[in-house]
């Protein structure tokens, strides 16, 4: 079955998001496709915007800080800002470090809520026109993750989450086998 562009890009996005240090050419085989190939891919998605920056998280950045739940965010300077969300009731959700919220001032505030520790998730993000690379059915919903050999399969259900891992085991058994046959 021939693998959509879309399908390669989201691919890629999810390589990046679990190691965003890959080089091209790990990229390039854990999708199977030339170096060159990826390269274009990766400054396609930095050009159309899908990806927007590559960011480096400390342990300093994922600790101490504060959500604030305001109605206005013109008086909260862009520099003390970490996160902010819009909410569909017209409010926001700042996240700012715990020592610069004092540096805020007059502005209404609903709710401040301090947060000892941010926990990253290592989910990869949404996932869209991802096939089962067991049956080949479109995904609809979200895939199932299986890793192996360096690489990201995706299975639509338990049963191919199970198949697929017993034909990986079945390939690496044989792959062993070839090479010590040398």
């Amino acid at each position: 079955m021939k693998t959509s562009q879309a399908e390669m890009e989201q691919r890629m996005l999810s390589i990046l998001k679990a190691d965003a240090r890959k080089s091209m050419l790990e990229i390039s085989r854990e999708l199977r496709i030339s170096r060159i190939t990826a390269k274009k891919m990766l400054e396609s998605l930095v050009q159309s915007g899908k990806i927007r920056n590559f960011t480096i998280n400390t342990e300093d950045d994922e600790r101490d800080l504060v959500l604030v739940q305001l109605t206005d965010m013109k008086k909260i300077p862009a520099e003390l800002v970490v996160e902010s969300f819009s909410l569909v009731d017209r409010t926001y959700i700042v996240v700012m470090y715990y020592e610069n919220l004092l540096k805020v001032k007059d502005i209404d505030i609903i709710d401040v809520k301090i947060a000892h520790r941010r926990l990253v998730s290592s989910n990869s993000g949404r996932k869209q026109n991802v096939h089962c690379d067991y049956c080949g059915a479109i995904i609809s919903s979200s895939p199932i993750s299986i890793t192996a050999e360096g690489r990201i399969y995706y299975a639509c259900c338990p049963n191919c989450e199970r198949d697929l891992k017993r034909r990986l085991v079945g390939l690496e058994n044989t792959e062993k086998t070839v090479v010590s046959s040398m």
